[in-house]
């Protein structure tokens, strides 16, 4: 559990969301804070992948002074939509919209405003898929 590295905290991931352990079927707490942390160490590669970097390791290497506070708050909001859909799903995967109108869940954790705001941060080049266009002449 120590090693792992992601965004926000457990502990700040359960003051947001409200989430119990008897939410999930857990008997212990510690089950509940390994599952937040599984999560968080899904949506920290997201928003690595996204931002094609690695605020953890710009902090190691000295080339940032700490993680921007808006990525700990956007993790927090995607954490938040993933323990959001697990409890539904827990309840029902449909949703009713109207008197006949039935949909299903969707289980978007990564949503159009959270990546509108993660935008705010520059993401660096991805140069493993730039193509070189070789000049022939």
């Amino acid at each position: 559990m120590a090693n792992k590295k992601f965004y926000s905290s457990v502990d700040d991931a359960i003051k947001y969301t409200g989430a119990k352990r008897q939410d999930f079927g857990f008997n212990v707490d510690k089950d509940l804070k390994e599952w937040l942390e599984d999560r968080l160490v899904e949506i920290k590669s997201l928003i690595d992948a996204d931002r094609c970097r690695d605020y953890h390791k710009e902090v190691d290497a000295g080339l940032r002074e700490e993680i921007p506070p808006g990525i700990h708050g956007i993790a927090l909001r995607m954490l938040n939509n993933a323990v959001g859909h697990a409890l539904l799903r827990r309840t029902t995967p449909i949703v009713r919209v109207d008197n006949f109108s039935i949909r299903m869940v969707e289980d978007k954790v990564f949503t159009s405003s959270i990546k509108e705001d993660l935008k705010r941060f520059p993401a660096k080049p991805d140069f493993r898929f730039m193509v070189v266009k070789k000049n022939d002449s």
